[in-house]
């Protein structure tokens, strides 16, 4: 717990830049070990990508883009459990998948141990045949028994591996591409094997439970603003919102001041930069940058746009929570209206997001609104009969890091090669995509990085889901191979 009075005076200061899920995983367990933190954030609301904003029209915070967790994230949960909001995540322990002609199939837990637990209603899986079904079980008993960390599997790409495990086109569409590219935020072409095989291992095949899919049932920012402003305040911390960083001024190998857009220059003991890494080559002096190899990959990490969008309609609207649609553009729809508990005479919200969205960047507003809606008319009957109120489109041009073969060697460890700044963000190396789950370890590694260097002890991250049932075994014997 954090000391007071005279002597939290005397406490080392800690200023950390971006509010988003890494900033404030690191200014959380700054502040617990009685650091004097400031949070500094641009926009209104914290959250960075996982966060709100306010529709004029509506006038409610609306998600950017909408986003769920699941079950391994382990960091995530500790983040929420200490900002108090873990409640408000619904997790159920079913994912469902949608074809555009309505039929639902459904991959659920059941009392098998793990590996097997999604099993029966995999068998059950309406959505594929049965040469689709033995080709992904033959997949993954491959990537079961494999260790994702060998350097082969970081520079093959995904797409390759499917093909030659003799994958069918079903197969990739209606089952490998839902999943991963939702995931991982890119094609299948652009995803390593690595990252492929660690997010089977650990989200679906290691623990029964790892693979249930939370919902939050307030908006994002909700889950993250009052409660972090509280937390730090509690904690003699401060969140300034709306306050833009213009540079971080270094004089030799230590960050001597940062200086905001209005001109107030701040200084601390510590920094941490929770910022996205194309943003960092702004923030830093040039010289710094081609002074060391550390932010010169810093800048060549590849980023991937990812959209969001929002359609209130003027009656209730047939859909499930939250479900993966298959053979269309659209590739996830959640009923807002039904996950925030709003009354569904009162009409439906629908939001949808499309991953890896490089095809709509640039796309005009009003053609993708009705290529949106086409999807979604004919996924759920009810939409055609329902008359738009009003809708909202999120464009993140670039919105996480390309998992691409080869990416590990870009990503940057969090302690940089200045003395007293840290780096955070889910581009840093984690062990884990570009998530949240990634962005909250990554704010815990750069938190325990200062509170090493101070002779704090820290026990963060936490560790991941324990291995059960036969994947305890399993995924023991892959590190020989």
């Amino acid at each position: 717990m954090h000391d007071s009075g005279d002597s939290h005076s005397r406490a080392k200061s800690v200023l950390v830049i971006g509010g988003g899920v890494a900033g404030i995983a690191a200014s959380v367990v700054l502040a617990d070990a009685g650091f004097r933190v400031l949070l500094l954030e641009k926009r209104p609301l914290l959250g960075g990508r996982a966060s709100s904003f306010v529709d004029p029209i509506v006038g409610e915070r609306v998600d950017e883009c909408q986003h769920g967790t699941m079950r391994c994230c382990t960091n995530l949960a500790d983040l929420l459990e200490r900002l108090g909001v873990h409640q408000q995540i619904d997790y159920c322990d079913t994912l469902e998948f949608l074809e555009p002609n309505g039929r639902r199939s459904v991959l659920r837990g059941s009392p098998l141990p793990a590996p097997l637990h999604t099993l029966p209603s995999f068998l059950r899986f309406r959505a594929l045949s049965l040469r689709d079904k033995l080709g992904i079980s033959y997949a993954l008993l491959k990537i079961l028994g494999t260790n994702p960390h060998r350097p082969l599997w970081e520079q093959q790409s995904f797409a390759a591996w499917l093909t030659s495990t003799h994958q069918t086109p079903t197969a990739i569409r209606r089952f490998w591409r839902p999943i991963l590219v939702s995931a991982c935020n890119e094609e299948l072409e652009r995803i390593s094997c690595a990252h492929a095989f660690f997010l089977f291992q650990t989200g679906f095949l290691a623990h029964p439970k790892a693979f249930h899919f939370g919902i939050p049932k307030v908006p994002l920012a909700s889950l993250y603003t009052e409660p972090t402003l509280d937390y730090l305040r509690q904690r003699g911390g401060c969140v300034r919102t709306k306050t833009t960083v213009k540079s971080i001024e270094v004089e030799g190998q230590r960050v001597k001041e940062v200086v905001l857009a209005d001109g107030e220059r701040l200084c601390a003991d510590w920094y941490v930069s929770a910022v996205q890494c194309d943003q960092l080559g702004h923030l830093l002096p040039r010289d710094v940058i081609d002074s060391d190899t550390y932010w010169q990959k810093v800048l060549q990490i590849p980023l991937v746009p990812i959209l969001g969008a929002h359609f209130w309609f003027d009656r209730p609207i047939a859909c499930p929570k939250a479900v993966a649609v298959l053979d269309r553009r659209i590739e996830w729809i959640f009923h807002r209206s039904h996950n925030l508990g709003k009354d569904p005479q009162e009409g439906s919200c629908l939001s949808i997001v499309i991953s890896a969205s490089y095809p709509y960047e640039t796309m005009e507003k009003e053609h993708l609104k009705s290529l949106l809606l086409e999807d979604l008319a004919a996924c759920l009957p009810d939409v055609a009969k329902a008359q738009l109120v009003h809708w909202t489109l999120v464009r993140w041009p670039k919105a996480t890091l390309s998992p691409a073969p080869g990416i590990e060697a870009l990503r940057p460890p969090q302690k940089s090669p200045l003395s007293n700044l840290v780096v955070a963000g889910e581009w840093t190396q984690t062990g884990w995509p570009s998530t949240m789950e990634g962005a909250a370890r990554s704010g815990y590694l750069a938190a325990r990085i200062i509170l090493n260097q101070e002779g704090l002890p820290c026990s963060l991250p936490v560790p991941d889901l324990p291995k059960t049932g036969l994947a305890r075994w399993l995924l023991r014997e892959r590190t020989k191979r």
